[in-house]
């Protein structure tokens, strides 16, 4: 199920794992191309395959393009980033980035960061933010 909420979008606890690094995003391998997809689709986009294996989306990411939103939902402070983010050669995934809006540069790495919503952790919200010295460090 996914509602939007305070400008961010909630996914249901079937889109997400948790590992030893915290939460992440849960998206598809193709077995017949081995496209990633995020969200699950029931068709392959690149070769109409219909055989999927779960496959966690990688933290780190490059900016694709952004835009900066100056007029939001109702609740929501303003002004505010959204973009694309290529976690692979074959996946781009849209969010908003957490990160000051003259900060924000096409090309930059960007990391993919996934928290409860609630404290039950039955919905989170997912976005993007300037990578950690500690992600930088276990990634290099």
């Amino acid at each position: 199920m996914r509602v939007s909420v305070n400008g961010f979008r909630r996914l249901g606890t079937a889109s997400v794992v948790r590992g030893r690094k915290g939460w992440s995003l849960l998206g598809a391998k193709c077995s017949d191309c081995e496209t990633q997809i995020y969200p699950v689709l029931t068709v392959c986009p690149q070769c109409g395959g219909r055989d999927f294996v779960a496959s966690l989306l990688p933290a780190i990411g490059t900016l694709y393009c952004h835009s900066v939103v100056h007029m939001g939902p109702r609740g929501v402070d303003t002004p505010y980033t959204v973009g694309y983010v290529d976690l692979s050669d074959s996946l781009r995934v849209f969010g908003r980035i957490e990160m000051p809006v003259g900060a924000v540069q096409t090309g930059q790495q960007l990391e993919l960061r996934v928290e409860p919503a609630n404290r039950q952790a039955s919905q989170f919200i997912y976005f993007f933010t300037a990578p950690s010295e500690v992600s930088q460090q276990v990634d290099s």
